[in-house]
């Protein structure tokens, strides 16, 4: 907390020089010199209803406070910095929920109590000219399989990158990462999302016993458990190709010592057609083990019986259409995954490349899955737009958990999930962001009935939130 205290005073020492360097973002500038920019978000989340049976998360008020700082550029190298802080706001939500009844929005918050928490998660190095990059440090890491949608706090991670662009439209990448920390939202990948199956972005609860958020671990640990030997790392090795007219083609090589090796390769294309964009685009994933793979892993009774023997053997495949209209007024897509193989995506670092992806369903990274999506946005005015989506995604064949019902449920029908989001940026408070979204789901495990106490699941959701996020 000293730590973040000093940010801050420093920040209001420069405050004096301080002039605009664009949409969210402000130059350090005193006497005609350049001390470099300055970024800073606040983040307020509170749950307006939910419904009581258990499952859906009924409470939770958060927030959360970013300050970023970028100096300025020496023959191309940059020095970055970024510090959150996140809480519960004025002691409103519930951490002792009623059996049954309530259940605490975990993943808004760092901590089991919601108690102010704070982590330096950026302090990094890098470098960029026309044909090279490097990234050396603590940070986020922008590959397919490292980027997750975040709320409050993300995931950060301590690596070594570099790449080069030898020629227009060529980028080829190489870099080793050696620790993550879990944010914010690890515990929904975990728990409410992953349903305790390891293939939603995190394969160990993040908050047991030798484990916990905004703190650095070695990638043993944050995929096999706090007891795991430490490893090297991942190796990320890519090649994309944006040379072809309104066409990326990218391949991406992910090696975990000892756990898994993972391929990624996408197409996307952007084709003008009329005033409007053709948007078209390919994937597919495969995984397979290395050495003992995630044979030794720890935790519960589901993840064991879906990683336990070490065996990886996963495919994901998927297409995506859809039309953005002129000037993004309005856009209409279709999305199809489908998932094979004899396990489901070990999904440890925090990856959702999945076209099928929704608010809270990831479900096309379990084994034997097939999932389509519509989604769909309208620009009302200027500033204010609404999106609509729907998924349906079949019945996998990955053990799961339920809260106060069973440790490991098999799945008992196909689950859904309807999505309903109303932004807002209004042009007279720059900077301001205000969401609200409504959710409707069905867990593939709701239903299911533990056969020794007779407890039946009902993991249904019909949940309305509210989000407002000032950046300065």
């Amino acid at each position: 907390m000293t730590m973040l205290r000093q940010i801050g005073i420093a920040a209001m020492g420069l405050s004096v020089g301080l002039g605009s360097a664009g949409a969210g973002a402000y130059e350090l500038k005193f006497q005609g010199n350049d001390y470099g920019e300055l970024k800073g978000r606040i983040r307020a989340m509170s749950i307006l209803t939910a419904k009581d049976n258990g499952w859906d998360p009924s409470s939770g008020n958060a927030y959360s406070a970013m300050l970023s700082y970028k100096s300025p550029s020496w023959n191309g190298f940059n020095f970055n910095t970024a510090a959150y802080l996140n809480g519960d706001i004025f002691g409103s939500t519930d951490f002792d929920p009623k059996v049954g009844e309530e259940r605490t929005a975990r993943g808004m918050f760092l901590n089991d109590t919601g108690a102010q928490k704070g982590q330096l998660t950026n302090v990094n190095l890098t470098f960029g000219n026309k044909h090279l990059y490097a990234f050396g440090g603590r940070g986020q890491i922008d590959t397919p399989l490292t980027t997750n949608t975040y709320n409050l706090v993300p995931n950060s991670y301590t690596a070594l990158r570099a790449g080069a662009k030898p020629i227009e439209g060529l980028d080829i990448s190489l870099g080793q990462i050696t620790q993550m920390s879990f944010g914010t939202r690890a515990m929904t990948d975990w728990g409410f999302i992953g349903e305790a199956t390891g293939t939603a972005g995190v394969a160990q609860a993040p908050n047991q016993s030798g484990l916990g958020q905004a703190e650095f671990f070695n990638l043993g640990q944050i995929a096999l458990g706090p007891r795991a030997e430490n490893i090297s790392g991942l190796t990320v090795a890519s090649i994309s190709y944006a040379g072809l007219p309104h066409t990326k083609l990218s391949l991406w090589n992910y090696y975990t010592q000892d756990i898994s090796n993972s391929v990624y390769f996408d197409v996307d294309a952007k084709i003008p057609l009329s005033k409007m964009k053709l948007d078209l685009g390919a994937q597919y994933l495969r995984q397979d083990d290395v050495g003992d793979g995630t044979k030794g892993i720890q935790g519960g009774p589901s993840i064991q019986a879906n990683f336990g023997d070490g065996n990886l053997d996963y495919n994901l495949f998927g297409l995506k259409a859809g039309l953005i209209g002129p000037k993004k007024k309005w856009t209409a897509h279709v999305m199809w995954n489908q998932s094979d193989g004899d396990t489901a995506f070990f999904n440890a670092f925090g990856g959702d490349p999945a076209y099928t992806s929704s608010i809270f369903s990831r479900n096309a990274y379990r084994q034997d899955v097939n999932a389509w999506g519509l989604r769909a946005s309208y620009e009302i005015i200027p500033g204010l737009r609404f999106m609509a989506a729907y998924f349906d995604y079949g019945k996998s064949e990955t053990i799961g958990a339920v809260p106060n019902v069973t440790p490991a449920a098999v799945p008992t029908s196909n689950a859904d999930e309807l999505d309903l989001v109303l932004t807002y940026k209004p042009k007279q408070v720059k900077g301001l962001t205000i969401r609200t979204f409504y959710v409707a789901r069905t867990s593939e495990y709701d239903g299911f009935v533990n056969p020794v106490t007779g407890n039946k699941a009902d993991a249904t959701m019909s949940h309305w939130r509210l989000i407002a996020t000032y950046s300065f």
